[in-house]
């Protein structure tokens, strides 16, 4: 019993007029975007203009599945 109870529906105005009047924006709101740092991989993790090397690692032979499935 109450399983199949309809629950009711939340008000939600998605066309409605702000819940809120609007305000002037303070200053932490309008921060400069003059200093943005360079989105790339080494700027985000820090290593900067060091040089990076790749280390290649042997993998053993591959064992193939059985036909059994």
């Amino acid at each position: 019993m109450g399983l199949f109870v309809q629950r009711p529906e939340e008000p939600s105005e998605w066309a409605g007029l702000p819940g809120e009047p609007a305000r002037p924006r303070t200053k932490a709101e309008l921060l400069p975007d003059d200093d943005r740092p360079i989105a790339s991989p080494t700027g985000l993790l820090g290593i900067g203009n060091d040089s990076t090397t790749s280390i290649a690692i042997p993998l053993g032979h591959s064992v193939e599945a059985a036909d059994g499935d």
